[in-house]
C-alpha cells in the first residue's frame, strides 16, 4: 500500500456563514488530479474528498489518515472555503463553523500541526484556497519547535496559501484563481523544469505566486522547511519529456561566448514550448523568442544557427499536435521572429530558405486536406452553428496557404507546378461542396483572400479567382460591407449573425470593423480580373462604408504587435471615391519588401496575425495589366497592421 495520501475538503455551503460557489470544484479539481497514479500517485484507499463537511467529520478523516493505517511517508491537505485569522491562529471554516466561536466550529490551523507532528510524515504539504490564508504563517510556532525539528527523520513541511493575510480570495471562472494555477502547474501547461522526475510544493508556489500576483488580485504564501529526504508533491510532467529537443539548441554549440547568453535566456521559451501542441499561442511565442535573437544580432551567423535550432526543435514539438496545420504555424512563427533583422543580407538569403521548406510543408498539408474532403465531402465542417462564422473564415485561411506556397516558390525562383496544382484542387473542392460558405465574414479573411487571389493571378488560375471574388463581394454587398471585426469576442458571433441576418436591422457597431479592410481588399482585386465595372455597378449599395488599409514604413517590424509608423490610407464610398479605378488612381506609394526573404515572412506574419494584410501582393495600378511573377510589380507596395503609430 502507498504511504501517501490526499485530503482535500471544498465547502460551498454553510449553515451559518454565506455560500460559495466555486470551492467544491477546488477540491474536486485537486483531488482528481492528485490522485492519478502518473500524477499524484496518493493511496486510493487512503484518501478522501469531503464536500462541504462538518468539522467533526473532517477530524474523523485526518484521525483516519493520520493514524488508521500505518506508517505515512506524504500527507497532502488541500482546503477551499471561508477562512479567518481570529486570536492570532488561522482557521478553516467547516459547514458548522461560527463567525463567534471560531475556536471551537472551525479546523483550527495550529491543532493540524499538532496532528501532524504527532503523525510525523515525513513530508507534507498544505494548500489553502481561503480568504485570509496567509495568516497560517502566524501558526508555523506550534510546529517550529526544538522537540519536533531537528532530529534525524524531520518531517518536511510546505505550505501554499493563495491570498495574504488581509486579502480575499478571488474566484474567476468557478476555480478560485489560485487553485487554477495550481491546477496548470500539475498538468504541464505551466512549465517548472524538466531535470527532475517529481515536482515540489514550493517550487510550484512560486509559479503560482507569480502567475497569481501579476494579475494584481492576491498575493500568495509559500512557505517550506525541508530538512530530511526529497520532495515529491506530484509527477513532474516534463520530466524526460519532449522539451529535450529544444535544451539539445545548445548541443555542439560552436561559439562559447554566446552560449551563457543563450542559456539564459532560453528558459523564457519553456511555457510557450511546452504550449505548441494544446496550446499554441503565435503571440505569446515571439514575445519569448524574438529578444533572444535580438541578443544575438551583432553576429548573424550565429542569429541563424540559433533561429534554425530552434525552429527545428519547436517543430519536433508541433507534430505532436492534432492540428495538421501546427507545424507549419510553428515554423512560420520563428521565421516572423527573425524578420526585424532580415536587413542583413545573410538572414534576407537565411528567411527566403525557410519560406521556401515552409512552402513545401503547406503543399503536403492542403494535399491532406484536398484527400479529407475526397475521402469525406463535409470534412471541413466542424458541426454546430459556430460553422456559420467560422467556416467561411476556414476556406479562406487554407486557401490563403496554398496561395502562400505559390508565392513562396516563385519568390525563390522555384518551379510552381505543384503548389499551383495544390491550390486549383482546392478551389475545386470548395466549389463542388462549400461554395455557399464563401463569404465575407469578418475582417480577418484579408490577408488570405489577398494571398489566394493573387497568388491565382500568377499561376492563371483566373476563372477560379473570378468565381471566388464573386461570391466574396456579392455577399460584402449584401450586408452593406459591415463584416465582423477581425478580433470579435466568440461571445458575440451569434449576435453578429442575427443581426446581420435580419436587414434592415444592422449589427452593433461594437461587432462590426469600422473601418473594413476586407472590403477595399476585394475592391482593389477586382482590377486583377477585369471585374472592376461589375463591382462599380454596386457600389452604391456601400455608399458612405469607411475603408482603410495599414501601409507600413518598415517590412522589419510587421510581425509585432502594435506596428510603429507607417500610413493609414483612408477612404469613403461616395465621398473619396465612386469607382474602383478612382481608388486605384488615389492608392499611395510606399516601399515595398527589400528581398525574397523580407516578403515572405511578412507574408508569414499576415497569415499568423490576420490583422495586417499584404498589399505588397498587389501590383500598383499602372502596371494591372500583364501580371508580373515578381513579388512586386514596382519599388512601391503596402500593406495593413492592426494599430498604425505615426
Amino acid at each position: 500500500m502507498s504511504g501517501r495520501a490526499l485530503l482535500a475538503i471544498g465547502c460551498n455551503d454553510y449553515d451559518h456563514l454565506s455560500s460559495l460557489t466555486g470551492a467544491e470544484a477546488d477540491a474536486t479539481g485537486i483531488f482528481e488530479a492528485l490522485i492519478k497514479p502518473d500524477v499524484g500517485d496518493y493511496d486510493t484507499a487512503r484518501s478522501r474528498l469531503l464536500l462541504s463537511p462538518t468539522l467533526q467529520e473532517v477530524r474523523e478523516a485526518l484521525t483516519a489518515m493520520l493514524f488508521g493505517a500505518g506508517t505515512l511517508d506524504t500527507l497532502a491537505i488541500a482546503f477551499a472555503g471561508h477562512g479567518a485569522v481570529s486570536g492570532g491562529s488561522f482557521y478553516m471554516a467547516t459547514r458548522d463553523s461560527r463567525l463567534q466561536g471560531l475556536s471551537a466550529t472551525a479546523l483550527s490551523l495550529a491543532d493540524l500541526f499538532r496532528m501532524i507532528a504527532e503523525a510525523t510524515p515525513k513530508q507534507t504539504y498544505l494548500v489553502i484556497d481561503a480568504c485570509q490564508s496567509g495568516g497560517l504563517i502566524s501558526d508555523l510556532n506550534v510546529i517550529l519547535k526544538s522537540e519536533v525539528m531537528g532530529e534525524f527523520g524531520t518531517p518536511g513541511v510546505t505550505l501554499l496559501a493563495t491570498a495574504a493575510s488581509d486579502e480575499e480570495a478571488i474566484e474567476v471562472g468557478g476555480h478560485g484563481i489560485g487553485t487554477a494555477a495550481l491546477l496548470e502547474c500539475i498538468r504541464g501547461d505551466i512549465f517548472l523544469q524538466d531535470s527532475k522526475p517529481a515536482l515540489d510544493l514550493v517550487e510550484i508556489g512560486r509559479a503560482v505566486s507569480e502567475r497569481v500576483s501579476a494579475a494584481g488580485a492576491q498575493t500568495p504564501v509559500v512557505w517550506g522547511l525541508n530538512l530530511y529526504g526529497p520532495s515529491s508533491f506530484c509527477k513532474n510532467p516534463h520530466a524526460g519529456t519532449g522539451n529535450a529537443p529544444l535544451r539539445s539548441v545548445l548541443v555542439g554549440w560552436p561559439d562559447a561566448n554566446t552560449t551563457a547568453a543563450i542559456r539564459a535566456g532560453l528558459p523564457r521559451l519553456w511555457e510557450p514550448y511546452v504550449a505548441i501542441p494544446t496550446r499554441w499561442e503565435p503571440r505569446a511565442f515571439l514575445d519569448r523568442l524574438t529578444p533572444l535573437l535580438s541578443d544575438l544580432q551583432a553576429d548573424p551567423v550565429v542569429l541563424i544557427d540559433f533561429s534554425c535550432r530552434v525552429s527545428e526543435a519547436c517543430a519536433a514539438q508541433a507534430r505532436d499536435s492534432r492540428d495538421r496545420f501546427r507545424e507549419i504555424e510553428v515554423k512560420a512563427a520563428c521565421a516572423v521572429a527573425t524578420l526585424p533583422f532580415s536587413a542583413e543580407p545573410k538572414i534576407a538569403v537565411y528567411l527566403a530558405s525557410c519560406c521556401a521548406e515552409i512552402a513545401v510543408l503547406v503543399e503536403h498539408a492542403i494535399g491532406d486536406v484536398v484527400e479529407s474532403v475526397d475521402s469525406y465531402r463535409y470534412a471541413l465542417v466542424t458541426g454546430g452553428m459556430g460553422d456559420l462564422y467560422y467556416l467561411p473564415i476556414r476556406l479562406s485561411k487554407l486557401l490563403g496557404w496554398a496561395g502562400y506556397a505559390v508565392h513562396a516558390r516563385l519568390a525563390v525562383g522555384l518551379d510552381a507546378e505543384l503548389a499551383a496544382t495544390r491550390l486549383a484542387d482546392l478551389f475545386a473542392r470548395i466549389f463542388e461542396t462549400y461554395s455557399l460558405s464563401l463569404v465575407a465574414m469578418s475582417d480577418c479573411q484579408a490577408p488570405y483572400v489577398i494571398s489566394a487571389l493573387t497568388a491565382s493571378a500568377r499561376v492563371g488560375l483566373d476563372e477560379e479567382a473570378e468565381r471566388m471574388l464573386g461570391h466574396m463581394f456579392t455577399s460584402a454587398v449584401s450586408c452593406g460591407g459591415r463584416v465582423a471585426r477581425a478580433d470579435l469576442d466568440p461571445s458575440k458571433v451569434l449576435g453578429y449573425l442575427v443581426a446581420r441576418s435580419n436587414q434592415p436591422a444592422q449589427p452593433n457597431i461594437e461587432m462590426v470593423a469600422q473601418p473594413t479592410e476586407f472590403v477595399i481588399a476585394l475592391l482593389r482585386l477586382s482590377s486583377l480580373f477585369d471585374l472592376a465595372d461589375e463591382f462599380d455597378s454596386s457600389l452604391h449599395h456601400l455608399d458612405h462604408l469607411a475603408l482603410n488599409a495599414y501601409l507600413p514604413e518598415d517590412y522589419g517590424q510587421f510581425g509585432v504587435e502594435h506596428i510603429a509608423g507607417g500610413t493609414n490610407a483612408v477612404f469613403q464610398v461616395g465621398h473619396d471615391f465612386w469607382r474602383v479605378s478612382d481608388l486605384e488612381a488615389a492608392w499611395p506609394n510606399f516601399p515595398s519588401p527589400g528581398s525574397s526573404g523580407t516578403a515572405m515572412a511578412s507574408l508569414l506574419a499576415c497569415l499568423l496575425f490576420p490583422d495586417r494584410s499584404p498589399w505588397f501582393l498587389l501590383p500598383v495600378p499602372s502596371l494591372i495589366e500583364g501580371h508580373s511573377d515578381r513579388i512586386t510589380t514596382s519599388g512601391t507596395s503596402s500593406s495593413a497592421g492592426p494599430v498604425g503609430e505615426s
